[in-house]
């Protein structure tokens, strides 16, 4: 009889040491997943972000792991001018919701065009056992009036879930070229894109259906919002005596940095050039014998727009009321006579580090650039065949 009162006490005892073990290990698992979500801040929506006590507008924040030391690059728009010495920036380490402070080092790009704002970076090093999920960038001298916005660290992917993107800059001005923008999109997907974006600023109505379409229905475009001058005075122009303003063409430069780094591990190749081009290639693929951190350069052609082809075939009666030009009927080219590096670009983007509208600026270490001989591929207005036919025929634009 006692024995069996001592047996019951003791299987009392393990019962009850069971539920506080599982109470335990249930209440440390809670704790573990929270310290995975420890930064609970303020995360901006805004494609632009003004960092108080200077003029810096930042657009995104990626992990580096191309420099010696493991690093948060932050992408954004800097006044040339500006001393931004005392630059910091803090990282949410997301394992322990640490806020680490550290220097930030700017890199202002060269390449501006005579205007006072330009592309411009800032590389911040990740201290050892900091896995940093949001930043932020703050001026010293302004500590009081540090935002409370944080970006998010975009990360580094194991595999390319595409293989080749098109990343058109910048679409402003009520946008309304529309024939040749469905016309280019329509070649662009039979050479094989499986993304094209677009940094919108303005378009017009019909452009505008056109997006939603191919976005929403083919699912082939995307598009970013990008107001950009509603914080600075954009020129429409690439030099300031053609169009006064603080930043060239509507930020064409930060908009192609940014496409280079926000789509680095997502496409493999990234094609960068403006809505009113194509690159067609005219022979054998040259991308094998350069290696993979090849960049490749065509060289531009002019198509005038008073030359006109006269077959009919090319000039399809339905496409008659359609804003925009119909390049397939523009097949004479004449050299581009300007004696500026006008051409475009098929990029790597692992190798680039720095690029402006017509060049790599700065590769990566073992990253170059090839220039593809015309025999290979061209740049320009460039004629196709009536593949787009069948979509414009039955789409219905706004009138």
């Amino acid at each position: 009889m006692i024995w069996r009162q001592k047996r019951e006490v003791l299987l009392s005892l393990c019962l009850l040491n069971l539920i506080a073990s599982l109470s335990l290990f249930c209440l440390q698992v809670s704790r573990s997943h929270q310290s995975r979500d420890q930064c609970h801040v303020k995360v901006t929506s805004n494609p632009f972000t003004l960092v108080h006590g200077s003029k810096t507008l930042l657009l995104n924040a990626f992990y580096e792991h191309r420099v010696a030391k493991a690093s948060v690059r932050l992408l954004g728009i800097v006044r040339r001018e500006e001393d931004t010495a005392q630059s910091r920036c803090v990282l949410c380490c997301h394992d322990d919701g640490r806020l680490v402070t550290v220097v930030a080092e700017r890199n202002t790009h060269p390449s501006h065009y005579f205007f006072p704002y330009s592309t411009g970076d800032f590389l911040c090093q990740i201290p050892h056992g900091c896995q940093p999920r949001y930043c932020r960038l703050y001026i010293y001298l302004f500590i009081v009036k540090m935002s409370n916005y944080l970006l998010t660290c975009r990360t580094r992917q194991s595999s390319f879930p595409l293989n080749f993107t098109v990343c058109l800059t910048t679409m402003f001005n009520n946008y309304n070229n529309v024939l040749q923008f469905i016309q280019a999109v329509e070649l662009y997907r039979l050479l094989g894109a499986q993304r094209v974006i677009v940094y919108k600023n303005s378009c017009s109505p019909a452009m505008e259906e056109v997006l939603r379409y191919y976005s929403s229905q083919v699912g082939l475009v995307e598009v970013l919002s990008w107001p950009v001058d509603a914080h600075l005075n954009v020129s429409s122009s690439w030099l300031p005596s053609l169009s006064p303003g603080d930043l060239h063409y509507y930020g064409q430069i930060p908009a192609n940095n940014d496409c280079v780094y926000r789509y680095m591990y997502q496409t493999r190749y990234l094609l960068m050039h403006d809505a009113d081009e194509v690159i067609l290639p005219t022979g054998s693929c040259v991308c094998l014998k350069h290696g993979e951190n090849a960049n490749y350069y065509f060289d531009n052609n002019v198509f005038p727009i008073e030359e006109k082809e006269t077959d009919t075939r090319f000039n399809r009666p339905e496409w008659a009321g359609l804003p925009g030009v119909n390049f397939l009927l523009h097949v004479l080219k004449e050299p581009d006579g300007s004696g500026y590096t006008t051409g475009k670009l098929i990029l790597n983007p692992r190798s680039v580090l720095q690029m402006e509208v017509h060049a790599v600026q700065l590769h990566n270490p073992g990253g170059h650039t090839v220039k593809v001989s015309s025999w290979h591929g061209r740049g320009g207005f460039l004629c196709g065949c009536s593949f787009i036919h069948s979509f414009i025929h039955n789409m219905k634009l706004p009138s």
